[in-house]
């Protein structure tokens, strides 16, 4: 889909208001890992933009940003780790090497009614802080677990 200006107005406000919110978070409590998660600069830039820095599409920042409120009941909700494994971060800076990450994926049924499936993934380089990374939405209802066409 093209983009318009009305959508990248939009995408704009949507921006503003949500690092409003997520800037208010700092670090909550994970029960599921039993360890902290910190919402810095790092993740909320992942919300806008690929990790070797180039901007996501308007489409996906609207939807990544819609969804992040969900955020903080999924890492508050989730059970288990739906997923954990490596991953190499590639850097924006060609002098900087890129570092290895764990990545940890987790899912909860969060919304309202609790019918939206929604996985929140974490990361954590080295030794530092568990970060919030990334958001994307799963299933439509509890009685459709397919894939959306937009993940």
């Amino acid at each position: 889909m093209k983009e318009n200006q009305e959508q990248i107005d939009y995408c704009n406000i949507l921006t503003a208001n949500t690092r409003e919110v997520y800037d208010k978070i700092g670090s909550i409590f994970c029960p599921c890992l039993k360890e902290n998660v910190t919402f810095n600069a790092k993740g909320f830039h992942h919300l806008l933009y690929e990790p070797i820095g180039t901007p996501r599409d308007i489409k996906e920042r609207i939807h990544k940003l819609i969804l992040f409120p969900l955020a903080v009941p999924v890492i508050k909700n989730a059970k288990k780790v739906d997923e954990e494994r490596m991953m190499i971060l590639p850097s924006r800076k060609k002098s900087v090497a890129p570092k290895k990450a764990k990545y940890i994926a987790l899912v909860a049924m969060v919304g309202k009614n609790r019918n939206v499936k929604v996985k929140v993934i974490l990361l954590k380089v080295g030794n530092g802080k568990l970060i919030f990374w990334s958001i994307m939405r799963l299933t439509k209802s509890k009685n459709n677990h397919q894939k959306t066409p937009e993940n």
